[in-house]
């Protein structure tokens, strides 16, 4: 639907309990609905009996406004707009952003009130955090282990969730630790008509341990944008699109600067927690 100058992209189930607004960090709103860890993550959220939409920011994609008065900043107003006009005007709203996303989506909590929200690959907006009147919403957080650009030791992220810690206010933590890739790991790669058959998929892994690009626990040397996939001679199941994907999902493995499904039922169990 359209909102301000954007296109705002939301599935809104009957009797939903409430609406989760997604801030992506990049990308545009569709990204939520394309790709696989971001995907997986918000049929979790539906699953679980929520309405998701996609709020993408006015300007470049994932330069959110962060003026913090809703009168001077279009992005707010539409995160405002969406809210009301899928019904939920003073009903159940939880934020969930990544990157930037993630950013701005701890400062829309300070004009436009949610219930929680979750933040990946994001330390969010101190003054969000270090709040006593009003106090912080229940956040959680989700970090990546090898995230160069907010890793778990980042300062500004352990400021953020101490304040909330001793605000008393509900809050969770969780990692996202590299782990081994199994034969199956790019399986899971599909669309609504095709998918990485089981056999592409294990040949794949295969071919990047056999060309070094794998450590000795099968875990992934570095990003997808930085192994060399020139091992790997794709079988007929990977299209152009799978292929992209399969680069993010090593991404996902490596624990980088990128959205993990892992953990999408415990976003759902956390917002849930919160009505």
């Amino acid at each position: 639907m359209p909102v301000g100058t954007t296109t705002v992209r939301f599935h809104h189930p009957a009797g939903a309990r409430g609406l989760v607004v997604l801030f992506d960090g990049g990308g545009g709103g569709s990204v939520w609905f394309t790709f696989m860890e971001d995907r997986l993550l918000v049929e979790a959220l539906v699953d679980a009996g929520l309405a998701v939409a996609a709020v993408q920011s006015e300007g470049p994609s994932g330069s959110y406004d962060m003026t913090e008065v809703l009168e001077d900043n279009l992005d707010l107003q539409n995160v405002s707009t969406t809210i009301a006009d899928l019904g939920f005007a003073g009903g159940d709203v939880y934020y969930l952003g990544f990157s930037s996303g993630g950013v701005f989506a701890s400062l829309a909590a300070t004009a436009i009130p949610a219930k929680a929200l979750a933040l990946l690959s994001a330390r969010g907006v101190e003054a969000t955090f270090s709040s006593t009147a009003p106090l912080p919403p229940p956040t959680m957080w989700v970090l990546g282990r090898n995230d160069r650009r907010v890793p778990p030791t980042d300062p500004g992220l352990i400021t953020n969730w101490a304040a909330i810690a001793a605000s008393g206010v509900d809050w969770a933590y969780y990692v996202n630790e590299p782990v081994g890739m199994l034969p199956e790991a790019f399986e899971r790669i599909a669309d609504p008509t095709s998918g990485v058959s089981p056999t592409d998929s294990a040949d794949a892994v295969a071919q990047l341990a056999a060309g070094g690009q794998l450590d000795a626990c099968s875990v992934p040397l570095g990003r997808g944008n930085a192994i060399d996939w020139t091992v790997v001679t794709p079988g007929p199941s990977f299209t152009g699109p799978f292929l992209t994907e399969a680069r993010r999902q090593v991404d996902e493995l490596f624990g980088a600067h990128t959205v993990t499904s892992d953990v999408r039922q415990q976003i759902a169990d956390f917002f849930l927690a919160h009505p």
